[in-house]
C-alpha cells in the first residue's frame, strides 16, 4: 500500500476525501518508474481517499500530473453515488473524473462499500460518457435513466442528449419518454433527485360537464423544511348549455388551486386547500336579470386539516367549506362529498389524564340544500348564509369506565352553545319552516316559531356490573341517568330542564364447535333496556322524536311528525322545537322498553395461521314492549348473510317491517376474481322511504320507539355492476354502469356508463388513468362524454408526478 499526500482542499466532489485526506492505493503488484513518476498498479486496484473509494483490475498513477487511470471494470463509491464503468480517468489535483460507458446508481441512503449493489435505487442512469464537474456535479452525454429501481425491465425511462446532476436536481436537454413501448418527445426538464424539490407537477386535465375542457398545471414549491405550497393555475372553457338550472349550466373562467402543508415540528401537521375559479359565465342565461353566482363571479372551496399532539394535550381542526350551494356540483362529478346536506369544520382541544379527558370543541356548518332546482344559486357568506346554527363553543368532560367495587363507573358531561350567525326569515318565524326545510305551503300560525339560540348543560352517569370472563355466559346490567337544562336566549318560556333514568341487561351465550379444521360458532343473545319517563319542567322538549307536530308538543310514538316535511296533511314541526344536535333526542319523552333477540352463526376454517370466516349468518329482532301512548309491537326484523368461497364472495342483507309487512330495506353484493387479474361485481341497494320505523335511534335508544305518521314510500336505491380485466402492457381497462330504478324526471341520469383504463405497472413507478363516464336517462345520452386524465410518473428519488 501506498499513501500519497496532497494538498487539503474542501471539496464534496466524487473522490474527494475530507480536507488533508491522504490518497491510499492498494494492489496485488505496484512497478514504479523513478524517472516518470509513474506507478503502473495490476490485480484487485483499490484507491481510498476519505469515505471515496474506488476499486478496477488495473491502472496507473502519474505522481507527477496527479492522474488516476483505472481499468478493466471500475466501481466507485462514496456517500449515496455509486459507479460502475469501462475506464475512469481522476484528476486528484481538480477533484473531477471522467469514465467511459459508465453506470451511475443513486442509493435512496449512504451506500455500503463493502456491498455497493446492495439497497434501494433512486436513480439508475446509464451514460456513453461520463464527466465530473466541478462541485460535485456529472455531465453525462447519450444517456439512458430512470428511478424505476425493478428486477426487469423498468416501467418508464427518459432519454436525453445531455443530463447534468447535481446533489439535488437533473437537468435534462434533448429528453424523450419511452413508456408503454412507445417513445415520446419532451421539453427539457429539471427533475428533483430528492423527496422535496420545487418543480412542475403532472397536469391536470379533464372535460365534460359544465366546466367543458379543463386544464390546470401544478407548480410545487418547497418553503424550508418544513413547509410547502403547491399552485395549480388553469381555465375552464365552458359546457355548451348556458342555464341556471340543473343539468343545463355552464362554468367558465380562470381557476387557482392553492395547497400549502406544513410540519413545523413534531407532534404537529396540517394543510390548508382552496380550489378558487372566477365564473364568467356568472350571468347565465344571457340577457336575463340575474344576481349572478359567487361574490361577483368569484368562488371555491376550501379543505382545513390540522392536529398537534403534545404533553399539553391535542389540538384538531378538519373542515370543508364553500362559496355558494352550487360551487362544488358544478366543477365535480357526482360523489358523496358534493351531496352533503350539510358541510362541517370541527375543531377541539383536549387532553387526557388517565381515564378524565377535558376539552373544548367547536362546530362550523353550512346549510348545502337546494331550494329550487330551477335557481339552485345561493350563498353561503352574509345575509344567505349566515341562518344556520353554529356549535360553538361546547366545553366536555369525558370519564371512562374506572372499578367502582364489583362494577365500573363512567361519566360524560357537556356545556353547549348553539348560535347563528344571522337573523331567521319572516317564513321561518311565521311557519316554523325556513328556506331550505323545503316546506309546501306551511300555514303561518305562529308568531315566533323560529328557532333561538340556546346553552345546553348535560350530564350523564352510567354504573355497569359485568359477569367475570371465566363466567361460561356473557352477562351485562348497566344503571343510568341523564339530566339536561336549556336556557334559550330571549325566549324564558322554552327555557327546559329534564331527568330520566335507563336500566338495562344483555346476556350471550357464545358456543362453538370444531369439524376437523372448521369451526362453528354460534351465539344467541338477548338484551334490554328501560328508559323511564322524563322529569321536566319549562317549555316543550326539543328534538323529541315522538313529536306529533303542529302548534303544541304532544307525544304520539305511533304517527311522529319529528324529520317530516309540512305539506298536505303533515303540519310538521316547528324549527322552535327541533334538536340542535343527537342528545337532544337521545330518548323519547314517553319513555320505552325496548327488547332484542339475536342470533349470530359463523363457519370458520384456517389455513397455517391464518383464520377465515367462510361462511355468516345474523338474525336480528326489536320488540317495543311499552311506551306511552304507543301499543306494543314486534319492531323490525332483519337478516345478514355472506359467504366467501375460493374466487368469490356474496353479501346480502334485508329489513321487514312487521307492522307494515313490507320489506323496509334490503341489499346485496357479490364479486368473483380469478388469478389473471379478471374481476366482476355488482351490488344493489334499496330503501323504503318513511318505514315505520325509524332507522336512526336516540343515542340511549336500543332502536326508535318512534313511527311516522306517514305510509311507507316505495323502494328506491340503486344499483351497479360492472368488471375489470389486465390488458397487455400492464394496462387494466374497467367498466362500471350505476342505475337508479323509478320514475325521475327526464334530465336525471339515471344510467350512468364509465370506462376507467388504468396502466398498472411491476414497479409501481408509473401510473396513467383516464375515465370517461356518459350520462343517460333511458339510454337517452345527457349530453356528451365526460373525460378526465391523470398522469403519474415516480420523479427522480420521489413519488410525486412531474
Amino acid at each position: 500500500m501506498i499513501a500519497l499526500g496532497r494538498p487539503a482542499l474542501a471539496q464534496n466532489a466524487f473522490f474527494a476525501g475530507p480536507p488533508g485526506a491522504e490518497v491510499e492505493v492498494e494492489a496485488d503488484r505496484i512497478f514504479y518508474a523513478w524517472d516518470k513518476q509513474l506507478l503502473r498498479l495490476e490485480g484487485h486496484v483499490v484507491a481510498r481517499r476519505g469515505p471515496g473509494l474506488l476499486r478496477a483490475a488495473s491502472g496507473s498513477l502519474d505522481r507527477a500530473h496527479g492522474i488516476l487511470k483505472l481499468e478493466g471494470g471500475v466501481l466507485g463509491v462514496q456517500d449515496r453515488q455509486v459507479f460502475l464503468a469501462d475506464a475512469a480517468v481522476v484528476d486528484l489535483n481538480s477533484r473531477s473524473a471522467e469514465l467511459t460507458k459508465a453506470v451511475l446508481l443513486l442509493k435512496d441512503r449512504p451506500a455500503n462499500p463493502d456491498a455497493p449493489r446492495s439497497g434501494a435505487n433512486t436513480l439508475i442512469l446509464h451514460g456513453a460518457h461520463v464527466r465530473q464537474l466541478e462541485r460535485g456535479r456529472f455531465l453525462a452525454e447519450n444517456v439512458t435513466l430512470t428511478p424505476c429501481d425493478c428486477a426487469g425491465d423498468p416501467d418508464y425511462e427518459l432519454l436525453a442528449r445531455t443530463a447534468e446532476i447535481g446533489d439535488d436536481r437533473a437537468s435534462l436537454r434533448g429528453v424523450h419518454l419511452r413508456l408503454l413501448g412507445a417513445t415520446l418527445p419532451l421539453f427539457p426538464l429539471s427533475l428533483p433527485l430528492t423527496n422535496r424539490q420545487s418543480g412542475l407537477l403532472a397536469p391536470q386535465i379533464g372535460y365534460g360537464g359544465p366546466v367543458g375542457f379543463t386544464y390546470a398545471q401544478p407548480v410545487y414549491l418547497t418553503l424550508g423544511r418544513s413547509y410547502d405550497l403547491t399552485i395549480a393555475p388553469g381555465w375552464f372553457t365552458g359546457g355548451h348549455m348556458h342555464q341556471k338550472t340543473l343539468g343545463q349550466r355552464s362554468i367558465k373562467g380562470p381557476r387557482l388551486g392553492l395547497e400549502e402543508r406544513y410540519a413545523p415540528m413534531e407532534g404537529t401537521s396540517g394543510s390548508l386547500a382552496l380550489d378558487l375559479f372566477y365564473d364568467l359565465d356568472q350571468h347565465d342565461p344571457a340577457g336575463t336579470a340575474t344576481a349572478g353566482r359567487g361574490y361577483g363571479g368569484l368562488r371555491g372551496i376550501a379543505h382545513l386539516g390540522h392536529r398537534t399532539e403534545g404533553g399539553a394535550g391535542v389540538f384538531a381542526v378538519q373542515g370543508l367549506a364553500a362559496s355558494d350551494v352550487m360551487a362544488l356540483r358544478d366543477q365535480a362529478a357526482q360523489s358523496v362529498e358534493n351531496s352533503y346536506d350539510l358541510f362541517t369544520t370541527d375543531l377541539g382541544f383536549w387532553r387526557a389524564r388517565g381515564p378524565l379527558t377535558l376539552g373544548a370543541d367547536a362546530t362550523l356548518m353550512q346549510d348545502m340544500r337546494i331550494v329550487d332546482g330551477n335557481a339552485p344559486d345561493r350563498r353561503l357568506f352574509g345575509a344567505d348564509g349566515g341562518r344556520t346554527f353554529q356549535r360553538l363553543p361546547a366545553l366536555f368532560a369525558q370519564l371512562s369506565p374506572v372499578p367502582f367495587g364489583p362494577a365500573t363507573f363512567a361519566l360524560e358531561a357537556s356545556a353547549v352553545q348553539f348560535a347563528r350567525f344571522g337573523e331567521p326569515t319572516e317564513m321561518e318565524r311565521e311557519t316554523g319552516f325556513g328556506p331550505t326545510d323545503r316546506a309546501v305551503s306551511p300555514p303561518r300560525i305562529y308568531t315566533d316559531a323560529s328557532r333561538a339560540p340556546a346553552l345546553r348543560l348535560d350530564l350523564a352517569p352510567r354504573l355497569t356490573l359485568a359477569a367475570a370472563p371465566a363466567f361460561p355466559t356473557e352477562l351485562r346490567l348497566e344503571a343510568g341517568a341523564r339530566v339536561d337544562g336549556w336556557i334559550v336566549e330571549g325566549y324564558p318560556d322554552r327555557d327546559r330542564t329534564r331527568a330520566y333514568a335507563l336500566l338495562g341487561a344483555r346476556a350471550a351465550m357464545p358456543l362453538e364447535r370444531r369439524f376437523g379444521s372448521t369451526l362453528h360458532r354460534i351465539e344467541p343473545a338477548f338484551e334490554v333496556r328501560a328508559l323511564s319517563k322524563p322529569l321536566s319542567s319549562g317549555g316543550p322538549p326539543f328534538g323529541d322524536l315522538t313529536d306529533g307536530g303542529g302548534r303544541d308538543f304532544r307525544p304520539m310514538p305511533d304517527a311522529a311528525q319529528q324529520g317530516l316535511t309540512a305539506g298536505g296533511t303533515i303540519a310538521g314541526v316547528p324549527a322552535a322545537r327541533r334538536a340542535y344536535d343527537e342528545i337532544d333526542f337521545a330518548a323519547p319523552a314517553t319513555g320505552a322498553v325496548e327488547a332484542t333477540v339475536s342470533l349470530s352463526q359463523s363457519l370458520w376454517t384456517k389455513s397455517g395461521r391464518t383464520a377465515a370466516r367462510i361462511l355468516g349468518f345474523d338474525l336480528l329482532q326489536d320488540a317495543l314492549l311499552w311506551a306511552g301512548g304507543a301499543k306494543a309491537r314486534l319492531g323490525e326484523g332483519s337478516a345478514v348473510a355472506s359467504a366467501r368461497f375460493g374466487p368469490g364472495s356474496v353479501d346480502g342483507s334485508i329489513r321487514y317491517d312487521w307492522s307494515e309487512h313490507e320489506v323496509s330495506a334490503f341489499g346485496a353484493s357479490a364479486g368473483l376474481r380469478d388469478g389473471r387479474g379478471d374481476e366482476a361485481h355488482a351490488s344493489v341497494g334499496m330503501l323504503r322511504g318513511s318505514s315505520s320505523e325509524r332507522l336512526r335511534a336516540g343515542i340511549d335508544e336500543l332502536f326508535s320507539a318512534a313511527r311516522f305518521a306517514v305510509a311507507p314510500t316505495t323502494l328506491t336505491g340503486g344499483a351497479r355492476a360492472g368488471a375489470s380485466s389486465p390488458l397487455p402492457l400492464g394496462l387494466r381497462l374497467a367498466y362500471d354502469a350505476y342505475y337508479t330504478p323509478g320514475d325521475t324526471p327526464s334530465t336525471f341520469a339515471n344510467l350512468v356508463h364509465v370506462g376507467v383504463l388504468t396502466l398498472d405497472t411491476p414497479c409501481r413507478c408509473a401510473g396513467l388513468r383516464l375515465s370517461a363516464s356518459l350520462p343517460t336517462h333511458d339510454l337517452r345520452a345527457l349530453g356528451g362524454p365526460q373525460f378526465s386524465l391523470l398522469i403519474d410518473l415516480k420523479s427522480l428519488g420521489s413519488m410525486a408526478a412531474f
